[in-house]
């Protein structure tokens, strides 16, 4: 129940320069085109038109669709007008392999089963390195850090949609790769001397970069073993974490937190007091529980804090209900507490004096719990296990000195079909487009040891 952020909010306004493309132009070789670009564009001649559309809403069919079946996505990617794609022939001679050695030696935990060879090759695009640049010129300025897992929780899902349906690249690679500095300048430098010295995975800083500073994660220091050579880049598969069982008879025997004591209290909450309870959560599904809206018919098993992950979409839930019956099914039950605040934008209380929330279905948590069922039906598929068709939101709202005190409001989400096509092909598009412009940015930064 922590409060909701959004690292799209954080992008400041024209940080992010759009490249000039070429169409057709003299390259020139100065410090504005990596050498890795230079051959990549003068070796494939970007000149003529693709007959394909450009960057103000048509896409680009020359690199396929979902590598999921059934998923009904083709990838985009916007390109100028008269640029051409280049050979599906990789030029930077590195493999999936060499890549994961890279990745594990900068400590950068990419989701499992989602590099390949077709995204490499995708990064040697031109335009994506172009991007890349940008990020490349924030990492010289120290403006940014290397985000060690990279992941796009399901709290940022409304505000990621849009950049995808606008082909943001950029934006989605700054998004999930990246976060803003952290540490100081000074320690920044002094962890680029010292991997720059460090040759051991089977890389090295570009020349340009053995001389001129830029903010990369930490290395191994190590020498490179013989397991690292053997990686597997593993299944792409959406998992869910078994969580911590929460016994029902607990639940029942939960006492509800005085209300007027979490007020006492001078020290300043930004978030409301009822983070002072520290049994909300539990209280939340205490309610739920009482209601016996899953069935007297029905068994019930709850887990506390499941992490669920699926490419790079990753949430954890408050709790998820595992029903056993005529109908068995996989629920998440997201609560949220909130002193007044809520009222009208996540939800609106009912006229009657009822406790059905009527629930804003354009508010970020709706986005968030749709998420979350995208991801436990893919795990579903996976295992023949419990599909989840809908999920349940509990609201606690608290009042100033404990007045009305125990005023929760329920109702439930129901699977919203289009909204989950939408995910997944937001889910395709990060692990195409978005992953390789992150791997473009690896490769204006490092090359292989020859």
């Amino acid at each position: 129940m922590e409060p909701s952020r959004s690292r799209v909010d954080e992008l400041k306004d024209g940080s992010w320069k759009k490249g000039n493309w070429l169409n057709g132009q003299k390259v020139r070789e100065d410090d504005n085109f990596h050498e890795l670009e230079l051959k990549i564009r003068m070796g494939y001649g970007w000149t003529g038109s693709t007959g394909g559309k450009n960057e103000r809403g048509t896409e680009r069919q020359g690199f396929g669709g979902s590598s999921k079946p059934g998923s009904g996505h083709r990838s985009r990617f916007f390109l100028p007008e008269k640029a051409q794609p280049v050979s599906s022939t990789s030029t930077s001679g590195i493999s999936v392999s060499d890549y994961l050695v890279l990745l594990k030696s900068l400590r950068i935990n990419l989701p499992n089963g989602v590099l390949n060879q077709r995204v490499i090759r995708l990064s040697e695009d031109a335009v994506i390195i172009q991007k890349a640049q940008d990020i490349a010129k924030q990492l010289e300025n120290f403006k940014l850090q290397f985000n060690s897992i990279p992941r796009l929780g399901c709290r940022e899902l409304k505000n990621s949609l849009p950049l995808k349906d606008n082909g943001k690249i950029l934006e989605l690679t700054l998004m999930i790769f990246f976060e803003k500095r952290e540490d100081s300048e000074e320690a920044l430098r002094s962890q680029w001397r010292k991997n720059v010295s460090n040759t051991s995975c089977g890389f090295r800083f570009r020349d340009k970069y053995q001389t001129k500073a830029i903010s990369t994660p930490t290395m191994y220091a190590t020498t490179q073993t013989r397991s690292w050579r053997h990686l597997d880049v593993g299944d792409n598969l959406a998992n869910i974490s078994a969580g911590v069982t929460v016994n029902a008879c607990d639940i029942e025997n939960r006492d509800y937190a005085d209300e007027s004591a979490l007020w006492t209290t001078s020290s300043p909450q930004r978030f409301g007091k009822y983070f002072q309870n520290p049994g909300d959560e539990r209280e939340c599904l205490k309610f739920y529980h009482e209601l016996r809206e899953i069935g007297t018919n029905m068994r019930v098993r709850y887990t506390k804090g499941n992490k669920v992950d699926c490419g790079f979409l990753s949430g954890r839930l408050d709790f998820l209900a595992e029903v056993k019956g005529e109908k068995s099914e996989k629920m998440v039950i997201e609560c949220k507490g909130t002193t007044g605040d809520m009222v009208g934008k996540v939800f609106t209380k009912p006229k009657n004096g009822g406790r059905h929330a009527h629930l804003n279905e354009t508010h970020e948590y709706y986005y968030q719990i749709q998420a979350y069922m995208y991801i436990l039906n893919r795990a579903a598929k996976q295992t023949q296990g419990f599909t989840s068709d809908r999920a349940v939101m509990v609201i606690r709202h608290y009042h100033k000195n404990g007045q009305e005190p125990r005023d929760f409001y329920w109702n439930y989400l129901r699977k919203n079909e289009g909204m989950q096509q939408k995910i997944d092909e937001l889910r395709v598009f990060c692990e195409e487009e978005v992953l390789a412009c992150f791997l473009a940015v690896l490769n204006l930064i490092f090359q292989k040891d020859k």
